[in-house]
């Protein structure tokens, strides 16, 4: 059996679309894996991506009219306080589970009398899980705060972050800072 495909005009458009799909996939691909390749093993790895616009970098920062040790102190047992989190979950393909996957999130401190750097690292681990670029023992640098004084009243807080996602966490920082809210936010949005 002998089985004959003809193509007509309109069969240009349909395989038009598909390799604008195809292409566009191809792209989107790249670009993701070219984000997770330069995630960040440093704090300062993170600040260097930032300041270059790596894909999926952002910075906020902000002026609080409060005493630089009274911001430091505050953020510095929310970011303890909150950030310190595991969740272990499943994922399902076909209804079927998948893996499991467990994120690790580990938050740190440093402070002096001169800058208070708040880090956050992220790790993830389970069946069936992959993190390029080989992070190191406790998980890529996703957010760097920093906190300055400027003046004796004056504190200028400085957020980066290098993965997309965690809005919540940076509208807490803002809220801990200014003292509008000491909610611990949901690290998932």
């Amino acid at each position: 059996m002998q089985t004959t495909t003809a193509f007509s005009p309109n069969n240009s458009q349909g395989e038009s679309s598909m390799v604008l799909t195809r292409l566009f996939f191809v792209l989107s691909t790249s670009v993701l894996l070219f984000g997770c390749a330069s995630q960040s093993k440093t704090a300062d790895q993170l600040r260097d991506n930032v300041q270059r616009n790596a894909t999926f970098s952002s910075r906020e920062v902000f002026e609080v009219k409060k005493p630089y040790r009274q911001v430091s102190d505050t953020l510095r047992k929310k970011w303890l306080e909150c950030l310190d989190s595991t969740t272990t979950g499943s994922f399902h393909r076909g209804g079927n589970t998948f893996g499991t996957l467990t994120n690790i999130y580990k938050p740190k401190v440093a402070v002096t009398d001169r800058r208070t750097e708040l880090t956050l690292q992220h790790k993830q681990t389970g069946t069936g899980v992959t993190q390029l670029g080989g992070p190191p023992p406790e998980g890529f640098f996703i957010i760097v705060t920093d906190v300055y004084p400027i003046d004796k009243n004056t504190s200028r807080v400085d957020v980066q972050k290098h993965m997309p996602g965690y809005a919540g966490v940076i509208k807490a920082i803002r809220n801990w800072a200014e003292g509008t809210s000491m909610a611990c936010p949901d690290l998932a949005q």
